[in-house]
């Protein structure tokens, strides 16, 4: 008799603790978001994204997390509208036992300026267009002319390659593309230009720049040549600048 009456006791204590915890789990869920606690990735120097933008992302015309409760919360929709923001790569939501949202956010990371005439922009990592920002203006390659999308692949690849060479990083501060498949490059010292042609060959085409530095420029100026053509397999051609005195 003492045996089964304490497993009567047992089974009865397991059926009144789920009716706890499923009465507990359910007025959880009907308890409405009590905060949204957002942190914002800011690596890199990146401020494209604050705490004010995400806060009115998340309380838009059509969905208010604030008028969600919690049971009714589906993370991924959150993460989805999130998501579709330009400036945001992805992000992160969840919920805690306190009833507050939780909200990481990833920022996308710019690599160019680009100024098409007609639209301006920035190009991410990605390869996705970023519009201007009033939070934040990016430290990065300017590029102008007719840019197509099949142009985004090359301008990636070069940015990539001026920015991780310091003399290249210190020098080369504009791309423009005068004509289909040909760029030239434009540098902060000096009054010349940089014929660099197709976005291709960058190891040789820049080898070669890098010597006409060290060889020649070092030695006659930065403003002895007008133009610097590297389109060429093996060399340089350099076009003097004309002493406007003797024209």
């Amino acid at each position: 008799m003492s045996t089964k009456w304490t497993l009567v006791k047992t089974v009865l204590g397991i059926v009144v603790l789920i009716f706890l915890v499923s009465f507990s789990a359910k007025r959880h869920g009907c308890k409405p978001v009590t905060d949204v606690k957002i942190k914002v990735d800011h690596e890199s120097g990146k401020f494209f994204v604050n705490d004010s933008l995400v806060r009115k992302v998340l309380e838009g015309k059509q969905f208010k997390v604030s008028e969600v409760a919690l049971g009714n919360m589906e993370v991924d929709q959150v993460e989805s509208l999130l998501d579709r923001n330009s400036f945001i790569k992805k992000s992160e939501v969840f919920q805690d036992v306190n009833g507050e949202l939780n909200v990481k956010i990833y920022q996308e990371t710019p690599i160019a300026r680009i100024n098409t005439g007609v639209d301006e922009f920035y190009l991410s990592e990605d390869l996705n267009k970023m519009p201007l920002s009033t939070l934040h203006s990016a430290e990065v390659l300017i590029v102008g002319g007719r840019i197509e999308e099949e142009d985004f692949e090359g301008l990636k690849d070069l940015t990539e390659y001026i920015s991780a060479d310091k003399l290249l990083k210190k020098h080369i501060i504009a791309v423009k593309k005068e004509k289909p498949n040909s760029f030239i490059l434009l540098v902060n010292k000096g009054d010349y230009i940089i014929e660099f042609g197709e976005l291709k060959n960058f190891d040789s085409k820049f080898e070669k720049l890098k010597l006409f530095y060290d060889q020649f420029l070092g030695k006659v100026g930065l403003n002895y040549y007008e133009r610097i053509n590297l389109r060429y397999n093996n060399q340089i051609v350099a076009t003097k600048r004309i002493n406007d005195d003797k024209q």
